[in-house]
């Protein structure tokens, strides 16, 4: 939901002071933010990993078409191995989104105001 302008003038303000405190910590947290070209927050994948799904996907749709009297059985273990090499491929490349910021505290727990 977007913010209203009253609320975006005051969330700057509040940006700005907080810029002005802290000027290290904040330039963290501007590092933190997601940039233009990041994947929506619901969908964990790399654009390479999504990228390499395409040809696995052909694939197995080129095998299919090519070879219609293929067993079940051995359409199957293609499909798992091919799906499963790209499911590691895809967790080793990793998420495109940034690493979270480090804790206000250092990851302290004594906190102390």
């Amino acid at each position: 939901m977007p913010l209203t302008p009253r609320e975006q003038k005051a969330l700057d303000a509040i940006e700005q002071e907080f810029a002005q405190q802290d000027p290290d910590l904040a330039a963290t947290f501007d590092g933190a933010r997601p940039g233009r070209g990041a994947l929506p927050f619901w969908l964990p994948l790399s654009w390479i990993a999504l990228a390499a799904l395409v040809p696995v996907l052909v694939v197995l749709a080129g095998v299919h078409a090519l070879v219609p009297e293929l067993p079940a059985l051995l359409t199957g273990v293609l499909t798992v191995v091919l799906a499963g090499g790209w499911v590691v491929f895809a967790v080793r490349t990793g998420t495109s989104h940034p690493t979270p910021a480090p804790s206000p505290t250092g990851g302290s727990t004594d906190v102390r105001v």
